[in-house]
Formats: C-alpha cells, sequence, structure tokens
C-alpha cells in the first residue's frame, strides 16, 4: 500500500552538520515525513506552519554539540512531546508548537542514529528516497517514554532502517501529542505497525 502525502518542504541550506552526523536535508525531509504522515488536523497545523517545523529542526540540530547518547535523546523527545502537548492545550501560538515539534524530530533522529552506531551521512541521503513508516503501534497511546524507543534500532544497523525509525518515532509521538491535547488521532487504525511498513514515496 502506497502511503504518499505530499508536504512542502523548506531545504534551505544550513551552516555545519548536526553533531550526530544526520546531513541537515535529510533531518529536514525526515521531518516533513514524519509530519506527513502525523494525524489529520494537525498535519494541516504543521504544514501551515513549516517553516517553524523546519526552523526547529535546524536550530536543535545546530545546537546538539554531541554529548548524550541515544537514550537521553530517547528520553529528551519523550519530554519534548509532553510539553507540546501540554502547549497545545494553554493553547499557545501554533508558531511555537511547530517550533518545538521539530526539536523533537531532531531528538528522534539523533537518538536513531547513535542507537545505530554508524555515521554514514551519504547513506541517510539516499536512504530517504526508499523510506517507509513502519505504522503505529498496538499502544499507540503508551506514554511517550516508551513510543520514543519503540522503533529502535540495533547497533550496526543499515542507513535505510535508520531513517525509518526516526521518521516512525517522531510521528508515533505527533500522534500521541495529538491525543493528549485533546484531538482526534484516529489515523493510528489505519497504519497499524502489522500491517507496515507503509512505503513514503513511490520512487
Amino acid at each position: 500500500m502506497l502511503l504518499h502525502l505530499a508536504l512542502p518542504v523548506l531545504l534551505a541550506a544550513a551552516p555545519g552538520t548536526p553533531a550526530a552526523a544526520w546531513p541537515l536535508s535529510a533531518e529536514l525531509l525526515a521531518g516533513a515525513d514524519a509530519a506527513a504522515n502525523a494525524p489529520p488536523d494537525f498535519k494541516r497545523k504543521l504544514v501551515r506552519h513549516r517553516e517553524r517545523l523546519m526552523a526547529g529542526i535546524r536550530d536543535a540540530a545546530a545546537a546538539d554539540v554531541g554529548k548524550r547518547d541515544a537514550a537521553a535523546h530517547r528520553a529528551a523527545a519523550a519530554r519534548a512531546a509532553r510539553q507540546i502537548a501540554a502547549a497545545i492545550r494553554g493553547h499557545r501560538p501554533f508558531p511555537d508548537v511547530a517550533y518545538e515539534a521539530g526539536g523533537l524530530v531532531h531528538e528522534a533522529a539523533a537518538a536513531a542514529l547513535l542507537a545505530s552506531g554508524t555515521a554514514d551521512a551519504a547513506g541517510l541521503s539516499q536512504a530517504s528516497r526508499r523510506a517507509a513508516f513502519l505504522g503505529y503501534t498496538a499502544t499507540p497511546f503508551a506514554d511517550p517514554e516508551a513510543l520514543a524507543g519503540g522503533a529502535g534500532v540495533p547497533s550496526g544497523a543499515p542507513p535505510r532502517a535508520v531513517y525509518d525509525a526516526a521518521v516512525s518515532t517522531a510521528t508515533r509521538l505527533f500522534a500521541w501529542v495529538w491525543k493528549d491535547a485533546g484531538g482526534d488521532a484516529s489515523i493510528v487504525r489505519k497504519f497499524p505497525a502489522s500491517g507496515g511498513p507503509y512505503p513514503l514515496r513511490g520512487d
């Protein structure tokens, strides 16, 4: 089953390379892929504020000095999910929400890469071409701490597995955020992990 949801994305160049060795263009695309498979209402808002989503990814990547391990990044992704849900419930301006969502994407991406023990920048850029969303877990609204580690990457995993895990973790956390904030996250029933993976694009 082809899952190809278009999301315009700004892939503007930024100086430097993230400490976790993700090419910035690949990390931005992972953020767009995660947003494209989020609950529809959340997706629409992220699309509307895509510049802030991308800015959040860029800034989080630039600020990452590479001193944290995969577990620390997973914990940060879970904290970000809780904070974003609280911000939505508190009616914070959505550009701010989108920016924080970008930070969540970076934490998920860094965790996946560090868990793999690889730093194949070229491979990560290529991996996005045939990437897939792994689907929502059987317990899609478990604590975000569990969801942040639910698309685990074994040591030595290839770049494709790293990319898919980063996208899937961020997507799952986006669904948790929207549900916890009171939104409709019924999309989790359409794309169960048991039926995946779901290709992100057709080429």
